[in-house]
């Protein structure tokens, strides 16, 4: 399964740059480990053009650490195509 998703510039600055492995998000998609992320740079009024693909290699689901329904993604980046 695919999954679109936004993300603003300074977050995906820091995924692009590998200093960030995780996502925090909501679970409304039904996220599943070997999922793929299509993460779209949103500026907050429009896409700036970039995106990248990351695959879902764990997922950390606990109502002790996060609020109901939420999920931590991590995440790895797929090479290019």
């Amino acid at each position: 399964m695919i999954h679109e998703l936004k993300i603003l510039p300074q977050n995906y600055e820091d995924v692009w740059n590998d200093k960030k492995k995780a996502e925090l998000r909501y679970n409304d998609r039904d996220y599943k480990v070997g999922d793929t992320l299509t993460l779209k740079e949103w500026d907050g009024k429009k896409f700036t053009g970039r995106c990248w693909d990351f695959y879902i290699t764990h997922i950390f689901d606990d109502e002790t650490y996060l609020q109901k329904g939420y999920v931590m993604l991590s995440i790895e980046m797929l090479p290019p195509f």
